[in-house]
Order: C-alpha cells, then sequence, then structure tokens
C-alpha cells in the first residue's frame, strides 16, 4: 500500500491528506463510518430527541459528510501554507468521527467542561422544543430575538410593551434561561399577523428574520435570483437542468464550473493512457 512514508521518501515537500472514519490510532480504526453513523456517535441524534418529540433522529442533510469535506480542504490548505513558509511537507489526517464531536461539544459541552461537572451540559436555547419557525396568520416565519436590543424593538413593534415588565425575559441569560416559555409566548403573539406585515415591521425595526422556504420556494427567493445563484445548463444526456453557483464570490479568480458533469465511463480512455494503460492491455 502506497502510504505517506512512500510519498515523503520521494519528495519531502509532499503533502499527504487522508479522510477516514475514524481516527487511525484509536480503536475504532477499521470500522465503516457514514453519514447517519457518524450523526449518531456524535451527539446529534440524541440532541434532536431531546429538542424534539423525545424520537432520535438524524439530520435531513449530510451534515458529516459535508462538514468534514470543508474541514479536510481547510486542513490541506493550511498545510500548504506551512510548507511555503517551511519547505516541510507532512501527513494530514481528517477523521470523520472526531471532526463531528469537535463541532457538536463546541456547542452543547457546558458544564461538562468542568471537573467535576456543573451541569448536564447541552446549550439551552439551541435544545429549546419551540426553537423553529413561528406561525403567523397564513404562514411561517423564522425570527430570532436574541440580544435586549432586539427585544425592545419587538415590544415596541408589537404591541406589547408589557411583556417587557416579566423579569423573566429582561435580559438575554433570562431568556436562554426560559426558553421554552420566550418561544411559546412569541409563538402567540407573531400568529397575530401575517407573514408579510410581520415581514414589514422587522425590517424596519432592524430585528433579525427570514423566509421559511421548502425546496421549491427557496427557487425563487429573490436575493438568491438577483445574485444569480441559480442558472441553467445543456447537459449532453440529461438535457437542460438547474445549476448552482459557486457561493463565494472573488474578485479576480471565480471558480465556476468549466464543463458539464461526465457521462459513465466518459474519460476511461483518457486516464488511462495518462497512466500508460492500453485498453487492449486491461485483461490482464
Amino acid at each position: 500500500m502506497l502510504g505517506y512514508a512512500a510519498f515523503a521518501q520521494a519528495s519531502p515537500r509532499i503533502v499527504y491528506a487522508s479522510a477516514c472514519g475514524y481516527g487511525q490510532d484509536g480503536p475504532y480504526a477499521d470500522r465503516p463510518a457514514y453519514d447517519d453513523l457518524v450523526q449518531g456517535a456524535c451527539g446529534i441524534s440524541a440532541l434532536m430527541a431531546e429538542s424534539g418529540d423525545g424520537q432520535s433522529r438524524y439530520a435531513p442533510v449530510n451534515i458529516a459528510d459535508r462538514a468534514v469535506g470543508l474541514h479536510l480542504a481547510i486542513a490541506i490548505l493550511a498545510a500548504l501554507r506551512h510548507r511555503d513558509a517551511t519547505g516541510e511537507g507532512q501527513s494530514v489526517e481528517v477523521p470523520m468521527f472526531e471532526t463531528m464531536a469537535s463541532l457538536v461539544l463546541g456547542d452543547h459541552l457546558g458544564g461538562l467542561t468542568h471537573e467535576p461537572p456543573t451541569d448536564e451540559g447541552g446549550y439551552a436555547r439551541l435544545l429549546a422544543p419551540m426553537r423553529r419557525p413561528y406561525a403567523t396568520a397564513d404562514g411561517h416565519l423564522c425570527v430570532l430575538i436574541y440580544d435586549d436590543r432586539h427585544w425592545q424593538a419587538f415590544l415596541r413593534v408589537s404591541g406589547t410593551e408589557e411583556l417587557g415588565k416579566d423579569p423573566r425575559f429582561a435580559t438575554q441569560a433570562g431568556r436562554s434561561q426560559h426558553a421554552t416559555l420566550f418561544h411559546q409566548t412569541l409563538s402567540r403573539v407573531l400568529a397575530t399577523r401575517g407573514t408579510a406585515e410581520w415581514s414589514e415591521a422587522l425590517t424596519d425595526a432592524d430585528i433579525p428574520f427570514a423566509p421559511m422556504h421548502d425546496l421549491r420556494s427557496i427557487l425563487q427567493d429573490p436575493h438568491l435570483n438577483a445574485v444569480g445563484f441559480f442558472g441553467s445548463a445543456w447537459h449532453p444526456s440529461e438535457g437542460q437542468v438547474r445549476s448552482l453557483r459557486v457561493p463565494t464570490r472573488w474578485s479576480a479568480s471565480q471558480p465556476s464550473p468549466m464543463r458539464a458533469a461526465p457521462l459513465l465511463g466518459e474519460h476511461t480512455e483518457e486516464l488511462l493512457a495518462e497512466i500508460g494503460c492500453e485498453l487492449g492491455q486491461r485483461g490482464g
């Protein structure tokens, strides 16, 4: 097997990156790892149960696959920067389980940080069962009353100044401590007006909010369409398809797809030729 040692012997400047399920010096090293498995192992499924109806479940996106891919890219870039500065290559290992455990515990370790623990861990605001988009009179809206300025502004635009007298909601810490009750209170208020009316009022008051899209309505989002996020391209086998722009903006070297996704086996001969293997030689 060609590992880092063999490559480093040929070129000490090489950066050898590997993405694995689990750190290779631990007892799980040889276990298979998939997104669902790692979500459960790192605590996401249990947190979903605690913050919801008590039923453990997986997040409906491949969050582990995507987050670990980003960590891998960042680690490679950091190793390349180190090589630029020192001339030294190295091996970089990015294990999925440890990466996701770091992501989850960064939010939820809480009182378990201390020895002995001061609480059972968990970020109360994130775990509040009522932490969800709010129903309006005719739809839903995502609203975040986070700091004291937002709360005071919301009291004014909603005409509920009497709620400002409740000592449980007077500070950000209090609203976090009584997160479930606070969300229930906001739910009652936001249900009294329509989405468009609330959107205008929240915009004027500079209170953070966003639409609650589904997979069809997001395609019509005015911001995404204004910035050219969606495109259209012709694919030789699939016909006209919707494409997504690279989300980052680059002033000098904006990346973009150079060609359509390849067909099955489209580049087989080209790749085999690059490594010196002719098609007629494959039977051996």
